[in-house]
C-alpha cells in the first residue's frame, strides 16, 4: 500500500465513523435491530406454541369400545381432551362453542369393524378460527396423536390374529380429514389449508411494510430537500397558510405513495391469483386469493397507517438537516414497523404475554398487522377498531405537525448529532 494512501484511507474511515447518522444507522441499529426481531420471533413462536398444546381437543365417542379408548388415550396424552355427550349432528356446534381445536368423531362400530379385519374410519374436524402459527403447530400434533394411537392399534390386530389384511395392519385408520374455516366445513387436509392461510398471513403485512417504508422516505426527502436547499424559506413566504402547505405536503406524498401502493396491491392480487391457480381443483382455492371486499378493506387500513407514517416522518424531517439525516431519523423507526409485523405472522396476540401484548397494542403500526389478521379471519368488527385507533393517531400528529409548522421551529428546528468534525484549526489540545 502506497505511503500517501494510508492516511487517506484512515481519514476517510475516521469521518465516516464520526458522523453519527452513519455510525447509528448503518452499524449500530442492526447490530440491534436483528437480536431484536430474533428475540421477537422467539416469542412469538414460543407463544404459538405453548398455545398449541393448550388447545383442547373434542371426542365424540360413540363406540364406547376398547380400540376406542385406545385413540381417545393417545389424545389425551398429547393434551387436553373434552368428552362430548351430544347427538352426532350437534357435535361440532358444541366443540366450537366449548372452543375446542378440533373434534373427533369415532362412529358406532368402530371396534368391531377393525376385529373383522377391516379398516376403521374416524372423522377429524379441525378449526379454523383464529390463530396463525399455533393452529398449523396444533393440527400437526393432533396427525401424531393419531398416527401413534393407530401404531397401537395395528399391534393390537397381530396380538388378536395373524389372519388380517397386511393393507389393515399397516393402516387399520380410516382418517377422514377436513377443516372448519368461518363457519364452513371444507373437505381440506388441515395442513394444507393452513400452510395456504399462513402464506396470505405472511405476505400481507410484508407487502405492508414495504408500502409504509416507501411512503415515509417520499414524504421525509421533500421536506428536506427543502430544508437542504433552502426553498423552504421563500415556500414559507407565499400567500399560503402554513396549514395549506403541510396539507399540500401530506396529499402530495400520499398520492405518490398511493401510486406505489397501487402497484404493489396489483403485485399482491396477482401474486395469489397464481397461488389460486396451483389449488384451482381444491375446495379452498378461493381462500388463498383476497377478495375484492378484502382487497378494499385492506387498502383502507394500509391508507390509515400510509397517512400516520406520512405525518410522523414529515415531523421528524423538520428536525433534519438535510436528506441523509432525515432518512436516516425515519429509518430508526422501521423496528416500530418490522417488530409487530413479525411477531404477528406465527402468533396471536392473545397468546402472548400480558406486557408483551399491551406493548404491540399501544405501537399503532401494530394494528395494521391485526387489521390485516381479522381480515383473513373475517372479524370485521375487531378490523374497525384497528382502523380507528390508526386514524387517531394520524389525526393526533397532524395536530402536532400543524402547530410546529405555524411556528418558527419549521425554519429553527435541529437535532444535533453530537460533536463536529475536529480540523487542524479548531482542535482541542
Amino acid at each position: 500500500m502506497p505511503k500517501v494512501l494510508a492516511p487517506l484511507l484512515k481519514k476517510e474511515i475516521l469521518d465516516l465513523l464520526r458522523d453519527p447518522k452513519i455510525l447509528i444507522g448503518m452499524i449500530v441499529l442492526p447490530a440491534v435491530l436483528y437480536p431484536v426481531m430474533g428475540a421477537a420471533m422467539r416469542a412469538s413462536m414460543t407463544a404459538a406454541g405453548r398455545a398449541a398444546l393448550q388447545l383442547p381437543v373434542a371426542v365424540l365417542d360413540l363406540d364406547r369400545s376398547f380400540e376406542s379408548e385406545i385413540i381417545v388415550s393417545s389424545l389425551s396424552e398429547s393434551g387436553e381432551v373434552i368428552t362430548l355427550e351430544v347427538e352426532s349432528d350437534k357435535a361440532l356446534d358444541k366443540a366450537l362453542e366449548m372452543e375446542a381445536g378440533a373434534l373427533v368423531v369415532i362412529p358406532e362400530g368402530f371396534g368391531e369393524c377393525l376385529r373383522a379385519g377391516k379398516r376403521s374410519p374416524i372423522e377429524i374436524h379441525v378449526f379454523f378460527e383464529s390463530g396463525g402459527f399455533s393452529t398449523q403447530m396444533f393440527a400437526g400434533r393432533l396427525e401424531s396423536a393419531i398416527e401413534s394411537a393407530s401404531k397401537i392399534i395395528s399391534a393390537y390386530l397381530v396380538s388378536l390374529t395373524s389372519d388380517v389384511d397386511p393393507e389393515v395392519i399397516l393402516n387399520p385408520l380410516e382418517l377422514d380429514y377436513s377443516s372448519v374455516f368461518r363457519g364452513e366445513v371444507l373437505d381440506v387436509p388441515p395442513q394444507a389449508l393452513a400452510g395456504a392461510l399462513m402464506g396470505q398471513m405472511t405476505t400481507t403485512p410484508i407487502v405492508a411494510m414495504l408500502v409504509l417504508m416507501f411512503a415515509m422516505q417520499i414524504a421525509a426527502t421533500s421536506v428536506a430537500v427543502e430544508k437542504e436547499e433552502r426553498t423552504l424559506e421563500t415556500l414559507l413566504t407565499l400567500p399560503a397558510s402554513r396549514r395549506n402547505i403541510l396539507l399540500a405536503k401530506l396529499v402530495g406524498s400520499a398520492f405518490v405513495a398511493s401510486l406505489g401502493s397501487v402497484g404493489v396491491m396489483a403485485g399482491l392480487w396477482y401474486y395469489l391469483k397464481m397461488m389460486n391457480v396451483a389449488f384451482e381443483s381444491q375446495p379452498f382455492e378461493g381462500l388463498v386469493t383476497i377478495s375484492s371486499k378484502d382487497l378494499a378493506l385492506l387498502a383502507v387500513a394500509l391508507m390509515a397507517a400510509n397517512m400516520l407514517a406520512l405525518t410522523l416522518a414529515i415531523i421528524l424531517a423538520v428536525f433534519a438537516e438535510n436528506v441523509r439525516s432525515a432518512q436516516a431519523l425515519v429509518g430508526n423507526l422501521y423496528i416500530l414497523i418490522f417488530i409487530p409485523a413479525f411477531m404477528l405472522m406465527f402468533a396471536d396476540i392473545e397468546t402472548l404475554p400480558v406486557a408483551a401484548k399491551y406493548v404491540l397494542i399501544a405501537v399503532p403500526f401494530t394494528h395494521l398487522a391485526l387489521a390485516t389478521q381479522h381480515i383473513t379471519w373475517g372479524e370485521y368488527t375487531m378490523y374497525a377498531v384497528n382502523v380507528l385507533y390508526l386514524f387517531v393517531w394520524s389525526a393526533a400528529l397532524m395536530l402536532l405537525a400543524d402547530r410546529i409548522f405555524s411556528s418558527e421551529k419549521i425554519l429553527t428546528a435541529r437535532i444535533r448529532w453530537g460533536w463536529k468534525r475536529r480540523t487542524r484549526g479548531n482542535e482541542i489540545k
